[in-house]
């Protein structure tokens, strides 16, 4: 049987979100590495929007497919300003990397600008 969990989040834009949004997918998806790569990747993508854009709130999309292992994830925030992942980050910055690492580890991911924002998307299956 083929089962797919979905989360909605909309919270403030603040650094306490990070942590919420990471909680929410921890709780939606088994134990894993999917699991451990979203909850890092969702991490950089609800910071970014928190520290670098000036939205008053971020919101936050899971779908996971409990059958194939694919989480999908969206982070939504004001900014109209095209995100790109450098490759230029210092390894030893204290930021910098969000897109980086998610450019990384995720098996896809890209943006969709909206009328009031964009929307940064990822997603990522389970290994073989």
């Amino acid at each position: 049987m083929r089962v797919r969990r979905f989360a909605h989040l909309h919270l403030p834009a603040c650094k306490r979100s990070v942590g919420q949004a990471r909680r929410a997918l921890a709780a939606l998806v088994p134990a894993g590495d999917v699991a451990d790569s979203g909850k890092l990747m969702v991490s950089e993508a609800v910071a970014n929007a928190v520290e670098h854009t000036d939205s008053d709130q971020v919101r936050v999309l899971f779908d996971h497919d409990d059958a194939s292992g694919e989480l999908v994830c969206a982070v939504r925030d004001s900014s109209t300003h095209t995100p790109v992942a450098t490759g230029a980050a210092a390894t030893d910055a204290e930021n910098g990397r969000g897109l980086d690492l998610i450019d990384t580890l995720a098996d896809a991911w890209g943006y969709l600008p909206d009328s009031q924002g964009k929307w940064i998307w990822f997603s990522l299956t389970a290994a073989a």
